[in-house]
């Protein structure tokens, strides 16, 4: 049993194994099937079909309406996150960082207007407020998080560097970094550091509504860096190298509801599917008792006197 958890806990058993594809429908088996036979020992096969069908469809609508417009306890999205072939995190919010020119850039105007950006207090209306009154917004602070994870990728997209340190940008744009980095280079450094090229960020992060989409944009400038190290291996201040460059990233809300909205969906079909069944099996039942009880007998002959 030991053993049976820490394979499921590690993940090592992976998904297109045949004992992880078997799984669910086994599962489904062992708990329907006691159900199933119960009932077909009392109605009949399809009876028994049927009557299973309304019960378990029906829960499963219920269900799926609860995890697409969520409850009492229950938030939206908490159901089911991906359908079949698609990750775990195909749904979910995320941030596409992109620069200007690009031809994500084309589809939002306001990328052409700089003063249409403002700060993140600015944008929930919590500016004049001390800090501890912002961080107590939910909307500030929830705008804060996620534009976090914004910056991070638009950092990682306009110097984007391996795992060992090296960034991996082209050859036209090292030339000219390495350029700036000797000229700019400080007394006393004697080799580079590692990293040598790094990323600084100048100012904070700006957003704005972009007003044909209603899509939240955020953007943030970033410096690019060399650092040099001294006779002792110290790295000493940064240099700038390069031109500040302003990168932008639009927010994607996701559709967290959506598998549940199928899954709510399909239950429902196959719920009405189920009691038409029902309802047909019904009827011919009542129809064969009503045709046994209006059956005429065939009356006794009297013996005669």
């Amino acid at each position: 049993m030991a053993d049976l958890l820490f394979l499921a806990v590690e993940e090592v058993i992976p998904p297109t194994h045949p004992v992880a594809i078997l799984a669910i429908p086994l599962g489904l088996l062992f708990m329907s099937g006691g159900v199933y036979v119960l009932l077909w020992s009392n109605f009949g096969a399809k009876k028994a079909g049927a009557i299973y069908g309304v019960a378990f469809f029906g829960f499963t609508f219920l269900l799926g309406m609860f995890w697409w417009f969520g409850g009492p306890g229950i938030p939206v999205g908490l159901g089911i996150s991906h359908l079949p072939g698609q990750s775990s995190d195909h749904y979910q919010d995320r941030w596409f960082a992109f620069e200007a020119g690009s031809e994500r850039a084309q589809f939002f105007d306001v990328v052409q207007n700089p003063d249409a950006f403002v700060p993140l207090e600015e944008f929930t209306g919590v500016e004049g407020l001390d800090e501890d009154a912002m961080q107590a917004d939910r909307g500030f602070a929830a705008l804060a998080g996620s534009v976090g994870g914004a910056v991070g990728s638009m950092q990682d997209q306009f110097l984007p560097v391996d795992d060992n340190g090296v960034a991996q940008i082209g050859a036209e744009r090292r030339t000219e970094y390495e350029a700036d980095a000797e000229a700019a280079r400080p007394d006393g450094a004697v080799g580079r550091a590692q990293p040598f090229f790094g990323v600084q960020q100048v100012g904070d992060p700006l957003a704005a509504e972009d007003p044909d989409t209603g899509v939240l944009v955020s953007s943030q400038t970033f410096q690019a860096t060399a650092t040099f190290v001294d006779d002792e291996g110290v790295p000493v201040e940064p240099v700038e190298v390069g031109e500040p460059t302003t990168w932008y990233a639009f927010y994607d809300p996701g559709a967290l509801w959506l598998p549940s909205a199928v899954w709510a969906i399909i239950s429902l079909v196959f719920f009405l599917l189920s009691l038409f069944w029902l309802d047909r099996l019904e009827m011919r039942d009542k129809k064969r008792e009503i045709i046994e009880v209006e059956e005429s007998e065939t009356p006794a002959v009297p013996v005669a006197q």
